[in-house]
């Protein structure tokens, strides 16, 4: 029932940093200007591949008076990027090009760095390329070189086993061949779980993941998991229609958000292809409070 990542959402301190840095540096589309629908001042920032597909998305909540994060027990760590095999010294000499520190692991061809945030990122090399309708467009990143979508993301939790068996039960995912690593069957999308080793409360702050979201394809399927979360006893945080998609959100056992939401209708419920991200998007639910909406939001 899970088809894959749907996206993942962080913090941001600058919405014109974060822009920024997404589509000029990692050459992602800028796929949905909005806001966050329970505190609408908030400014909402979804980059992804040309088209907006679920698995390729990273979203960012823009709280200009954010602090600094303090992961220390219970909290998403490192999202790692999908690029093509062959890449990853042209995406060393990029970063660079942009005074970006970058740290090559020793073992594996991947890339760690940090956006302008501190959010952890990595770049890692697979046996694919983005598809020609998926490439963006307004980039001076080649085509053959762009980020595919996303490959990895990494909880570091207090209990591993109970997040393992939530991410086995609940969401259904497969174990891969790596201990505490489990993936979608047949597709190299992975999670992986470890233990924080602390036991000092975390703080979120800029850089901070938010949740995570998987995907399911329809608004039945959602329904069902939903009851599986009643019947299982998974707390449920909020069960919510967001215009581009329906969205459930449930915590795993050690606290963090997880969210499962729908493919459609998707990004062109308000805007064309070819427009995506060019204006202040507003799902129809929102559409009477525009003005108000505006008057609060800053440009970027």
């Amino acid at each position: 029932m899970i088809k894959g990542i749907h996206h993942i959402s962080a913090f941001t301190k600058s919405a014109r940093e974060n822009h920024f840095f997404y589509t000029s540096v990692l050459g992602l589309r800028f796929v949905k200007n909005t806001v966050n629908q329970e505190n609408t001042a908030v400014r909402h920032l979804f980059y992804g591949d040309y088209q907006g597909n679920p698995g390729t998305l990273l979203t960012f909540f823009e709280l200009k008076n954010v602090g600094s994060a303090y992961p220390e027990n219970n909290y998403f760590s490192t999202v790692a990027l999908k690029i093509p095999k062959g890449m990853l010294t042209y995406w060393e000499s990029r970063l660079a090009r942009y005074s970006i520190e970058t740290t090559l692991d020793q073992n594996e061809p991947i890339l760690f760095f940090k956006d302008p945030d501190s959010f952890e990122l990595s770049l890692i090399e697979v046996d694919d390329v983005i598809l020609p309708e998926n490439a963006t467009k307004h980039s001076d990143v080649p085509p053959a070189n762009q980020i595919i979508g996303i490959f990895e993301s990494f909880l570091k939790v207090e209990r591993p086993e109970e997040t393992l068996s939530f991410l086995f039960d609940y969401l259904g995912l497969s174990l891969s061949n790596q201990r505490q690593r489990v993936q979608l069957d047949h597709q190299d999308v992975f999670t992986s779980v470890t233990s924080s080793r602390k036991t000092n409360l975390s703080r979120m702050g800029r850089g901070s993941i938010d949740h995570i979201a998987y995907t399911v394809h329809s608004s039945k399927e959602l329904e069902e998991m939903y009851q599986k979360a009643v019947r299982m006893e998974i707390p449920i945080d909020q069960y919510v229609e967001r215009g581009y998609f329906k969205s459930l959100y449930v915590k795993e056992p050690n606290g963090l958000r997880i969210e499962l939401a729908t493919e459609t209708p998707g990004f062109i419920l308000d805007e064309p292809f070819d427009t995506l991200g060019t204006t202040l998007a507003l799902p129809a639910f929102l559409e009477n409070k525009r003005a108000e909406i505006e008057a609060q939001l800053e440009d970027f």
